[in-house]
């Protein structure tokens, strides 16, 4: 078996490429003598027969991790999986570099949004991981590839001063109630599909959150948040209280009497026909964007924030708070020159 050539990278780590069964392949390590013991141990590997494709990875995978994924986490994966499939199908998965990943998730951001990006090359790398778990790689040529630069990212932005004031004047329309307690309490869309008059305690005047709605066909499903956080107490203000029916039990937005949840297609329906009707071209979490822009208008802390919120990292808080004071920055350049 000759010894290959060796030569350093820019990183520090040392590299031979060989062809084997007429592929190039790199083997990289921190010495040349460790790239040596991985280059005998794929050799021994390919002429035991153990390799396998990019495509019974990824399935063994997906065997594995698709059982324990929440509904929304596998909406996103299921797509990327799908792709990754498509993109790398029957290639061996020893014979799969860095700069292929590269070049194929370079050639994806040129469609898609960073949340996608991000997703796509997790799923890759998730893939390979297993690759590399069962002996098949030796490294995961996944971890060395970068995000291309300045990705497009899609925002969510609260609603003008015009739409605030048609969702309260949209309180009374057959399905104003949604959009007017998403904008009080800053509940994501599932969470307010999910609140039952058994969570709004009027003596203390406090909602609890602690449940949401899930569509994976015609019937709902109901979830617990998947962080501590997402359970959560947020203040009943008068408007909402004034504006709730006077009732005690079930869900609040449902078609069988309070019994079950409102399905999402319907939810879906109401929410065009109120759009329709009352001039509101905002989305649910862009709504719940404007609880947000309220609560820091009022002088809310960063902390209570994200209490309120129900986000489980503070970074997620600060995102909007930056987004928040940016859209303000204009008002709070003319304070300044009032005050100085």
């Amino acid at each position: 078996m000759a010894i290959p050539k060796y030569y350093v990278r820019p990183d520090g780590l040392h590299e031979t490429i060989i062809k084997i069964n007429g592929k190039r392949k790199a083997f990289r390590g921190k010495t040349d003598r460790e790239v040596w013991e991985k280059v005998k141990s794929y050799r021994a590997d390919v002429v035991a027969g153990k390799t396998e494709t990019f495509e019974n990875v990824a399935h063994a995978w997906w065997n594995e991790i698709e059982p324990t994924l929440a509904p929304n986490s596998l909406r996103n994966y299921s797509p990327a999986y799908e792709r990754a499939i498509e993109e790398f199908k029957g290639e061996d998965v020893a014979s799969i570099t860095a700069k292929e990943i590269e070049k194929y998730v370079n050639r994806f951001a040129k469609t898609h949004a960073k949340k996608t990006v991000i997703t796509q090359r997790q799923i890759i790398r998730q893939i390979l991981n297993k690759a590399q778990r069962e002996g098949y790689i030796a490294y995961n040529p996944a971890d060395a590839v970068l995000l291309p630069k300045n990705l497009p990212q899609k925002k969510r932005h609260a609603p003008s001063s015009d739409q605030i004031a048609k969702i309260k004047a949209g309180v009374s329309d057959d399905f104003g109630l949604f959009a007017f307690l998403i904008y009080y309490t800053g509940c994501r869309r599932g969470e307010a599909q999910g609140l039952m008059y058994e969570d709004i305690d009027l003596k203390n005047k406090r909602i609890r959150i602690q449940r949401s709605v899930y569509n994976t066909g015609p019937t709902p499903q109901i979830k617990l948040p998947k962080t501590e956080a997402g359970i959560r107490s947020v203040p009943l203000l008068t408007a909402l209280a004034d504006a709730l029916p006077n009732k005690k039990h079930g869900y609040i937005f449902s078609t069988d009497g309070g019994a079950s949840p409102l399905p999402g297609w319907k939810l879906e329906d109401l929410y065009v026909g109120y759009k329709m009707r009352t001039g509101v071209t905002v989305s649910p979490h862009e709504i719940r964007h404007g609880y947000a822009s309220a609560l820091y208008e009022s002088g809310v802390d960063y902390k209570t924030m994200q209490q309120l919120l129900g986000h489980a990292q503070l970074a997620t808080t600060m995102d909007i708070y930056t987004e928040i004071f940016d859209n303000r920055l204009d008002d709070v350049a003319a304070q300044m020159d009032a005050k100085f």
